[in-house]
């Protein structure tokens, strides 16, 4: 009998156990208890004007009401406190006044009494803002008994952002990465964003984009989906789950992040929304555009909703960078202008030498499109959803590079070059250096990128009878990055370099003596061409079944199926020399003028570019279609695909006090990998879950979570026999064993609703992290060996880490004003040991990939009927990304500390009408990579800053 046959006994008969269990439980608990009641919510308004105090219940229920405003002059209206239901509530206000109240399905009407029958609607008052915001987030979060932070569309919308990552880094313990100025991976407690399970309406979805920077990993293939594809105007809630409950999809130890589209049925009639606005940057001083509208209506149990956003930018980076940092030997230069102690130095590679200074600037245009169409069907027992999601993310890119590349990437040229003057620090790094007759070089480089992603799914709940509900889904997501040509031509000259880094050690002031946009003094030398495509694909199946046996005690079971499949192909033509070509040298004075661009945008130096697909079609080069150019490229494939399937079972009990969910979920994955042909993984887990909620008093509640969790091994993983510039003494062999990550997790959180809507949230969590994968020399005997005698490294289970964290969260709202402040900090504190990938060799033990241990936001607030301001700072520890790689000079890389600015206004002149503006990158920060656990200048970028201007018309 197979593995895979073993497997499906064992689940069929354990779930047959485990039902019988759960049944017997059910029959031992015999008294009904009182049921929470979570129609009530806790209310603490003062006595005010009753327009007032209806607002704030309107706020604490998530309704909008209606009235006629002239029954509401001069009327006041008593403190409330307490917990009660919305009638109770206004029950409670209406006291005493001559007025009435009725609850509708979307709020409640109030009218005078006793005249029912002639009830006048002069106003239906919709309540919005960053308090019924904060409302909305408050009431999900507390109906999850998993701990779990919440946004609603109130937030995504108004909360400064230009995509789903920016709205989502006010969440504590959420940290995000950012490409030319805009959000783009999520980091949830400090993981690896690979960790992060992303679902979209309840099913997994991936989406892959990359950076234009090496330094930032280009073409980077991973599990991490990229917010800077879907615009944020699509979206309504966003939940980050941070306990694991058993009925979950399973797969992210750092986490869950579930996005949820906007319905047709989420507001009643027709329903009409633009937006459209207009940006700045001061770096691009063009203007780019957003555009977003909505359009729904309902008929009856019937909803229909469209819904399209639009972006359109420019955008720029600049910065400094080198090629890390070496120990050089440099002895085929003139050195009789130093001392002797620094010429012995030079020539026996003593000082650490910066390599590859260059000056760098990142152009780029980009145009995001998303779309959103959805069917809606929902009576008192049957819900019926059709969605279809859509978004593409298009651009060209160019980037224009000034830097000495002369022999080992310093501005050496064997035996012309001369050093007259150096400085080193206490480090011996050479810190300032002034070179003769140098090596100067340009890089020109210029791309397309295309990105498309496509769901569809349906989605099924039926309420059987009063004891069980059923819910399916049925979904498919597929999406394709795309990089058609990614081409570069390199030119070269000579004048004097001067590379100093004594005024500022992560960015270089870089001087040359000659004139850089002189035609003159520049050769033509060699290209590369490249190609690179990574296509993704989910098919999806789920089904829950929940059984209510009473009140206080029910199950709920179910399975889901996952297929999944990653592509890639990279192809490569590089070192394409001109002059081999043409059989002479090529002088850039010599080509046509239309080849060459002035590159005025640096800050600090101006240079030449070349317009890198005119001058290689000048050679009959094809620059749009590498496999037209003969076939002697280099091209790699790798493909993935993966089954997963699990079943669970989830027990709830609710009383009075306190509520507990206890789950076990059956998971078996396959994995199939076309590194070293085809090789098979395949595993089986049990992962039980346990949430529970103690209800404190109507203002705390205390909650507790223990599960266990895994997600699989990282793409890198699976094709790391694939590895390219591997040693001669090296050889990477895949490893038929490889499991996946397992997280042990432990959660506690203590919640509380303060007086006047404001909260305060703690939260500690502590992770345990088995079988995580390192790099490491694969032992012997093994099932391959490497051959002619080399070392045999392998991706291996061979470590364990640990992580744990303290999280504070408080909302405070300004009695008797409109003020507020949010703030939240996160403490995280992780280690695991690294592994050098040219040996397989432990290196150090530090903190785990992408963990800050500090990260924290602050936004102050102002929220009239009419008017809401917010600003707000991001701060992000520094932090490591990878350590051990293939590079020498590069033992680790990573950023160091940042803090964000932004802003935001929004006016509504009328009840319809809104006026907004978005500042974006106020401090204009610097993006700072390290390299070398010394923290040695790596890249070092600003983007500028940004703003919007917009108006938004809601009918």
């Amino acid at each position: 009998m197979s593995k895979l046959q073993c497997s499906m006994y064992r689940l069929k008969y354990s779930t047959h156990a485990l039902a019988c269990l759960l049944l017997c439980l059910s029959i031992l608990i015999s008294a009904p208890v009182q049921a929470t009641k979570v129609n009530s919510k806790f209310v603490q308004i003062p006595a005010s004007s009753l327009s007032y105090s209806l607002r704030q219940i309107a706020i604490a229920y998530q309704v909008s009401y209606s009235s006629d405003p002239t029954l509401l002059i001069n009327k006041e209206s008593p403190t409330v406190s307490g917990s009660y239901t919305l009638s109770q509530a206004l029950k409670l206000l209406l006291d005493n006044t001559t007025l009435s109240f009725k609850i509708k399905n979307n709020g409640f009407v109030i009218y005078k009494s006793p005249s029912q029958n002639t009830i006048k609607l002069i106003e239906e008052i919709t309540v919005k803002g960053i308090r019924y915001s904060h409302a909305r987030s408050r009431n999900l979060k507390h109906s999850t008994k998993a701990i779990s932070e919440a946004i609603s569309a109130q937030d995504i919308t108004d909360i400064p952002n230009t995509n789903l990552a920016e709205a989502l880094q006010y969440i504590p313990g959420v940290a995000i990465t950012r490409e030319a100025g805009e959000g783009r991976q999520v980091s949830i407690r400090g993981s690896y964003p690979d960790f992060s399970l992303v679902t979209l309406n309840d099913m997994p979805v991936l989406a892959n984009n990359d950076s234009p920077m090496d330094s930032r990993v280009q073409k980077q293939r991973d599990r991490s989906f990229d917010f800077n594809i879907l615009p944020a105007e699509l979206f309504k809630q966003i939940q980050v789950f941070k306990s694991y409950s058993s009925d979950q999809i399973a797969g992210g130890i750092s986490g869950t992040m579930a996005l949820k589209t906007i319905s047709p049925l989420d507001k009643k009639g027709f329903n009409f929304v633009i937006t459209p606005e207009i940006g700045y940057n001061d770096y691009v001083g063009s203007g780019s555009k957003r555009y977003s509208t909505l359009l729904s209506n309902t008929w009856g149990n019937w909803g229909a909703l469209a819904s399209v956003a639009y972006t359109s930018r420019e955008s720029l980076e600049q910065g400094a960078n080198t090629f890390r940092w070496r120990n050089i030997a440099i002895d085929n230069a003139d050195l009789s202008s130093l001392s002797k102690i620094q010429s012995e130095n030079l020539a026996q590679g003593n000082y650490i030498i910066p390599r590859g200074n260059r000056y760098s600037v990142w152009q780029g245009t980009q145009q995001r499109f998303g779309t959103n169409l959805s069917l809606e069907y929902k009576n008192s027992t049957s819900h019926i959803d059709v969605d279809v999601l859509s978004g593409f993310l298009k651009g060209n890119r160019l980037e224009s590079h000034l830097y000495p590349r002369g022999d080992q990437s310093t501005p050496v040229i064997k035996e012309q070059t001369a050093i007259t003057s150096i400085k080193t620090n206490k480090d011996n790094e050479l810190v300032y250096a002034h070179y003769v007759d140098a090596r100067v070089a340009t890089e020109s480089r210029v791309q397309k990128i295309n990105t498309s992603y496509h769901q569809g799914q349906f989605s099924l709940g039926k309420e059987l009878n009063k004891q069980w509900d059923v819910h399916a889904i049925l979904g498919i997501q597929q999406s394709k990055y795309e990089i058609p040509y990614s081409n570069k031509i390199y030119t070269q000259g000579v004048s004097d370099v001067t590379v100093d880094y004594t005024h500022d050690p992560f960015y270089a002031d870089i001087n040359y003596s000659q004139n850089l946009q002189d035609i003159s003094m520049w050769d033509l030398y060699h290209g590369d061409l490249e190609y690179y495509q990574s296509d993704n694909k989910y098919l999806f199946a789920k089904i829950d079944l929940q059984h209510r046996f009473n009140d206080t005690f029910s199950m709920k079971f179910g399975g889901d199926w996952i297929s999944f499949t990653n592509k890639m192909s990279n192809l490569q033509k590089n070192d394409i020399f001109f002059n081999e070509i043409s059989n002479s040298p090529q002088k850039l004075i010599e080509l046509p003028e239309t080849l060459i661009t002035p590159q005025n945008k640096h800050k600090n130096q101006r240079w030449l570019s070349i317009n890198t697909n005119d001058a290689l079609a000048l050679y009959k080069i094809v620059p749009f279609n590498i496999k037209q150019n003969g076939a002697s490229y280099i091209r790699k494939y790798e493909h993935i695909k993966e089954n997963s399937q699990g079943v669970y079972t989830l027990l709830a009990l609710e009383r009075d006090k306190w509520e507990v969910d206890f789950g076990l979920r059956y998971q078996i994955d396959s994995i199939t990998t076309s590194t070293q042909d085809l090789s098979t993984l395949s595993y089986d887990l049990w992962l039980p879950s346990l949430n529970s909620t103690l209800f404190i008093d109507e203002h705390w509640r205390f909650r507790f979570g223990a599960s266990k969790n895994y997600s699989k091994p990282l793409l890198s993983s699976l094709s790391f026999a694939d590895s390219d510039n591997n040693p001669d003494n090296i050889e990477y062999i895949f490893n038929p064993n490889l499991k996946p990550y397992i997280s042990y997790n432990t959660d506690l959180s203590l919640e509380g609703d303060l007086s006047g809507h404001s909260s305060f949230d703690l939260s500690l969590y502590y992770k345990n992290l088995n079988d995580y994968i390192v790099t490491a020399q694969a032992p012997l005997p093994h099932p391959i060996k490497a051959d002619n005698d080399k070392i045999a490294v392998w991706q291996s289970n061979a470590e364990t880490a640990y992580q744990w964290g303290i999280e504070l969260n408080l909302n405070y709202l300004i009695p008797n004003s409109y003020w507020g402040i949010n703030l939240q900090s996160t403490y995280n504190e992780g280690k695991v040991t690294y592994y050098n990938s040219n040996d397989g060799l432990a290196l150090f033990k530090k903190n785990l990939p992408f963990l800050s241990k500090i990260t924290a936001s602050s936004m102050i607030f102002y929220d009239s009927p009419n008017l809401n301001f917010k600003l707000g700072a991001i701060f992000r520890g520094r932090y490591l990304v990878r350590a051990g790689g293939l590079i020498s000079d590069e033992n680790e890389t990573g950023f160091m500390p940042t803090t964000y600015w932004d802003a935001s206004v929004n006016y509504n002149f009328t009840k319809k009408w809104k006026l907004k503006l978005s500042a974006f990158n106020l401090s204009n920060e610097q993006e700072r990579q390290y390299s070398d656990s010394s923290l040695r200048a790596y890249n070092s970028t600003t983007s500028g800053r940004t703003f919007y201007l917009g108006l938004s018309y809601q009918y």
